[in-house]
């Protein structure tokens, strides 16, 4: 009896184990998530992970700069380029070619923002980005982390106490 809860035992994990493998390497569902993981990625200096979510000609060229650059040298290339990022405005644009989807991705700074296209293909049942268009930088009207509202006043000695019926 024991020999074969152990069995089903080892079945049990094998399959488990098949099952985290095979969805490690799939894509993301949805092309937003895509962009998504894509800066998270590179906030972590994850090129592995960075890659897997490009495509075509775009991979084939930032894996030959890997390679020229090294590893270590295009990590933190990435990390770099993901530091001091505040938010991603993501949404789709209505004038894509073909069977792609564009989304115009804009990356907001303390200082500035940065507006972009990416092109994504639907491939092995998930997204990839196969184009990044070049980023053009915004100055937005109003910086990042501007109080919107005046504060409330804080309470003196000689406020307190006073309000209604005081």
């Amino acid at each position: 009896m024991k020999k074969r809860i152990l069995q089903i035992l080892v079945i049990v994990l094998v399959i488990a184990a098949a099952l985290v493998l095979r969805s490690r390497g799939r894509l993301p569902e949805t092309p937003e998530k895509t962009v998504t993981e894509l800066f998270v990625a590179a906030g972590e200096g994850d090129d592995r992970a960075y890659l897997r979510l490009l495509t075509g000609e775009l991979r084939d060229s930032l894996e030959n700069v890997r390679s020229q650059s090294g590893v270590d040298a295009f990590r933190e290339s990435l990390r770099r380029s993901a530091e001091g990022i505040k938010g991603l405005a993501v949404s789709r644009a209505d004038d894509a070619p073909g069977d792609l989807v564009a989304l115009d991705v804009e990356i907001i700074f303390a200082d500035r923002n940065e507006r972009q296209r990416m092109l994504l293909v639907l491939q092995r049942g998930g997204w990839a980005i196969t184009d990044i268009q070049q980023a053009q930088m915004l100055k937005p009207p109003i910086p990042y982390g501007t109080p919107v509202f005046e504060a409330p006043e804080a309470e003196t000695p000689q406020n307190q106490g006073q309000g209604p019926g005081s």
